[in-house]
């Protein structure tokens, strides 16, 4: 027999319903309003999105925008975690966090090598390069 648990993890006008043998989160009511921090790390990948594509001549701001983008899965994952009480959004936070310093690292250096290549950073200078 299936036993349940009414709780309120994120409001305390939207219920949910857990199912202690399946652990699935199970809406009780028809709207639910999306927690602030969902919205804020939505906004923070959005504007990277938006970085790439308006500023996708220059090396540097493209790396910009894809570190917001991973600011903004970042502080998704957490913010799951201490919604949830679960250390898995944490580990997974801390994850994608050292991912994004590697990331980091290697572009910095390829924008470096490309400075000293052609002086520009421009990603037109480098359009005859094969590879």
């Amino acid at each position: 027999m299936l036993t349940s648990l009414t709780t309120s993890l994120f409001s305390s006008d939207t219920v949910y319903q857990i199912e202690t043998s399946n652990f699935f989160l199970v809406e009780s009511t028809a709207t639910q309003k999306l927690p602030n921090w969902l919205i804020f790390s939505f906004f923070l990948f959005f504007a990277g999105v938006l970085g790439m594509i308006f500023n996708y001549r220059n090396f540097l701001v493209t790396m910009m925008a894809v570190e917001l983008m991973y600011l903004g899965i970042v502080t998704s994952f957490i913010m799951y975690g201490v919604a949830c009480h679960d250390t898995k959004g944490y580990i997974y936070g801390l994850l994608f966090l050292v991912l994004a310093a590697c990331e980091s690292a290697v572009g910095l250096g390829i924008l470096i090598v490309l400075y000293r290549f052609n002086r520009s950073i421009d990603f037109a200078a480098y359009q005859n390069l094969g590879g």
